[in-house]
């Protein structure tokens, strides 16, 4: 049971995306359930020549069964894929074009797929590379511009 003294703030993009990074299962689970604001944003990936895409398709590009349905669980929307200087695909497209039978599944379902934590996960501190992250969220969120910033290990 989650505490309800823990901040929504403390749901940040960045430890969103550091538990997708992670395969962490759980821990994006109990993010999700405390606060799912960031769940629908478009702009957690790049491929570095404008291509952009957010949590759900990145699951499914990696073929990450878990990952999609903790995210469709809490309300993913199915329709958002990747966009900027691309062919665009939704989720569903990409996963039926790539033969991913499970996720088209879950992806064509009416109802939200369960998912049940095995663990209760401690939320990690940010570090500087995270803050790199909410910091880029926050520029797109009150600019429209996103830009990258190198990977955690590029550093």
């Amino acid at each position: 049971m989650l505490n309800p003294n823990t901040p929504l703030r403390k749901v940040s993009r960045a430890l969103l995306k550091k538990a997708v990074d992670q395969k962490n299962w759980d821990l994006l689970d109990k993010l999700l359930e405390i606060n799912p604001k960031h769940l629908n944003d478009r702009s957690y990936y790049t491929d570095t020549w404008g291509e952009w895409w957010g949590l759900l398709f990145h699951c499914v590009m990696k073929n990450q069964v878990d990952g999609v349905k903790v995210l469709l669980k809490h309300g993913a929307n199915k329709k958002i894929g990747n966009w900027g200087d691309c062919l665009p695909y939704t989720p569903l497209e990409y996963a039926q074009e790539h033969k991913m039978d499970e996720i088209v599944q879950l992806l064509t379902g009416q109802t939200p797929p369960e998912y049940t934590r095995q663990s209760e996960p401690e939320l990690p501190e940010l570090n500087d590379y995270d803050q790199k992250v909410n910091r880029q969220g926050e520029i797109r969120d009150e600019t429209g511009m996103v830009f990258q910033i190198p990977d955690d290990d590029d550093e």
